[in-house]
């Protein structure tokens, strides 16, 4: 399947996702996140901030935040992106896309720490589909050392991905149902 194909598939199933099955799916996910050893072993996590009908994170960097981590979360600068860090979810202010993101401009640049992904499709050799922008790509080739986890709902993980040389695989994918 090319990337394409996958993003068409995976995007007609969200759709067919109800408001309260996104939130109850997602919840399974954060709680078999919160429950692996990379997770209690990272002191800072980087993470997205959930958009539209991504897997839910608002509750996540909560629980993060509560447990004394750093957090920190994306912001877009043109063809890139930066992490800054967060103290409340009310740091954030809707930024390129609609998308939350931080509001302060400090640029945070870790040398480790727990990368929570997102993706739209994977498979089960881990390639990633992402949103089409190589975001994650360009900023984790720049950065090799997060231990990376992707969170998807169990419908994004198809059979195989046709990737290209530069896309970045996450270390696992954690889904409602397993962590691959």
């Amino acid at each position: 399947m090319t990337k394409e194909q996958a993003r068409v598939f995976v995007k007609a199933e969200k759709n067919k996702m109800t408001p309260a099955q996104i939130h109850e799916n997602s919840r399974q996910i954060i709680d078999r996140l919160i429950s692996q050893d990379f997770f209690y072993s990272a002191d800072t996590v980087l993470t997205y901030v959930s958009y539209n009908q991504e897997v839910e994170t608002h509750s996540f960097i909560d629980n993060c935040l509560s447990l004394g981590k750093t957090v920190l979360v994306p912001k877009v600068y043109g063809r890139d992106m930066k992490f800054h860090q967060i103290t409340a979810l009310s740091e954030l202010k809707p930024g390129k896309y609609g998308i939350l993101e931080p509001d302060n401009t400090d640029i945070c640049e870790p040398e480790q720490g727990l990368m929570i992904m997102p993706g739209l499709a994977f498979d089960k050799e881990h390639h990633r589909a992402g949103y089409g922008g190589g975001f994650y790509d360009r900023y984790l080739e720049q950065h090799p050392v997060f231990y990376k986890a992707a969170v998807a709902f169990s419908f994004q993980i198809v059979d195989h991905i046709e990737t290209e040389s530069y896309d970045l695989k996450p270390d696992c994918i954690i889904t409602e149902q397993a962590v691959l």
